[in-house]
């Protein structure tokens, strides 16, 4: 009798307290366990900042993160794609699994940067200023098309060029609209009077592109 009761007890009990821990659960089980030393990461940067990458690693290969400043006692930890759209469920089920956090604002994937065209970006050996590049849209079948021209382009250094653009993309777009929203990007030399040419300033690439989203769903 009382080895049915066992067996009638655990037919009753409720299936989820056997149920196996999500891979995004264990990652953040981790983080929790290193949160106070992950929020002062600059104190030991390079093993912290290591170890975060091997834990994301084991989640998911790919997926990278990054961590804001400090504002008003908090920050922002903020995990991307590194703009690789199969990897955005992967971003976007961890961001939905994240615990409450006093000192962390959790957000999946870039986002946009206040006052983008202000900054310049040192990458590879180059100085990407939003000064010296213009663009050229277009508007095709609803989808949008970008050509980005840098002053001192050239098809020897392309990849360093289109690296350095990008991360320029996701200041200007975030990085879900750069993936989700531009159709073809291409890279070129900058013309000698792009005006004439009917390009526009790299400043002006967020309103443009925010009055194509409007206009486009």
């Amino acid at each position: 009798m009382k080895n049915l009761l066992t067996i009638a007890m655990l037919v009753m009990m409720p299936m989820g307290l056997f149920a196996k821990e999500t891979e995004e659960q264990r990652f953040w089980k981790w983080f929790q366990k290193n949160e106070s030393k992950i929020y002062q990461f600059e104190n030991n940067q390079e093993p912290v900042l290591d170890e975060i990458s091997e834990q994301l690693s084991k989640y998911k290969e790919g997926v990278v993160f990054e961590i804001s400043q400090e504002q008003n006692g908090k920050r922002e930890f903020i995990i991307s794609a590194d703009g690789l759209k199969e990897l955005f469920p992967a971003v976007k089920t961890l961001k939905e699994a994240a615990p409450s956090f006093k000192k962390w604002s959790i957000v999946a994937f870039r986002p946009r940067m206040d006052n983008y065209a202000r900054f310049k970006l040192d990458y590879a050996g180059k100085e990407f200023d939003p000064a010296n590049i213009w663009i050229y849209y277009r508007i095709q079948d609803g989808y949008f098309d970008l050509i980005i021209y840098h002053r001192e382009y050239s098809e020897e250094e392309r990849n360093a060029f289109i690296s350095g653009a990008y991360i320029l993309l996701d200041m200007a777009l975030g990085e879900y609209d750069v993936v989700t929203g531009i159709r073809y990007i291409d890279h070129q030399r900058l013309p000698a009077n792009p005006e004439t040419e009917g390009l526009k300033p790299f400043s002006e690439l967020r309103k443009i592109f925010d009055e194509y989203r409007a206009n486009n769903g």
